[in-house]
């Protein structure tokens, strides 16, 4: 596959990102295919000409290449009609949520995962690095069970499963305007943001957020990533008491529930 790297979602010329040659040299190692759409711009406007240009390559993936806090300004910016038109898939994490939930909900497939930005960071070996390797090379993501949280469900195939959702902030906002049909779906949440001190009781309030929005619009099933919550002393919330809170709460709707550590897989979204 050849790849376009591009940025909706920080407001910063990739080109001079302290990981930029990293991230680079990842690319060349793996003599991976790909078009930068995203250095030499550090501006919404810039970033969205460049992302629309991508959309007119013959790339066949287009990696948003890192999070952030900015994709909600670009949404309205971006040609809506030549998204749909490309025939690509997309790929990205975090505050792609925004986009991707939108993208969704006009027929696309996108894929929650890893970003270009810090990858030899956040995945120092080769070996860390493979499945994601395998992914941008062949297209298939080839990705673990999701685990049954009940012995009586068996575990989930979710490379067979249409999915959709992420970030559950970031979702609960756009499928208020969107509007997936979830009855077909399995509904992916997962929290995580820079902010110490969060405890169950603030992710509650986030799930409730997402529990009113759907309520007259249930999903298949629930499936569960790594989220994360931190002490104000920094240490993170064990993620087994994140998740027993989260299955204690969504058991009530009597749908399955599974959990997979998004961190180590490509999943994705259609």
């Amino acid at each position: 596959m050849k790849i376009a790297i591009t940025n909706l979602c920080s407001i910063w010329d990739f080109a001079k990102h302290r990981n930029y040659q990293d991230s680079m040299n990842f690319l060349k190692e793996e003599n991976i295919e790909y078009i930068d759409f995203c250095s030499w711009e550090a501006t919404i406007e810039g970033m969205v000409k460049k992302f629309n240009q991508s959309l007119d390559s013959d790339a066949d993936l287009i990696w948003v290449i890192s999070g952030g806090l900015s994709c909600i300004k670009t949404l309205d910016k971006i040609d809506r009609e030549k998204v749909v038109s490309s025939n690509k898939k997309f790929y990205g994490l975090s505050d792609f949520t925004h986009f991707s939930t939108r993208a969704v909900s006009l027929g696309l497939t996108c894929y929650y995962g890893q970003g270009l930005a810090k990858i030899k960071q956040y995945f120092p070996t080769i070996d860390d690095r493979k499945f994601i390797v395998n992914f941008l090379k062949t297209g298939n993501p080839n990705s673990s069970k999701a685990k049954s949280f009940s012995t009586s469900i068996e575990d989930l195939n979710i490379d067979k499963t249409r999915i959709v959702g992420w970030h559950m902030l970031l979702f609960t906002f756009i499928q208020s305007q969107v509007n997936i049909d979830l009855k077909d779906r399995h509904l992916f949440l997962e929290y995580h943001s820079s902010a110490i001190g969060e405890d169950l009781e603030e992710l509650e309030y986030y799930l409730d957020q997402v529990l009113y929005i759907i309520k007259n619009n249930l999903p298949k099933g629930f499936i569960l990533w790594r989220s994360e919550l931190k002490n104000l002393d920094e240490t993170e919330i064990n993620i087994d008491e994140i998740n027993n809170f989260l299955v204690s709460k969504l058991s009530t709707y009597n749908l399955p529930i599974y959990y997979i550590d998004h961190f180590n897989n490509v999943i994705t979204f259609c």
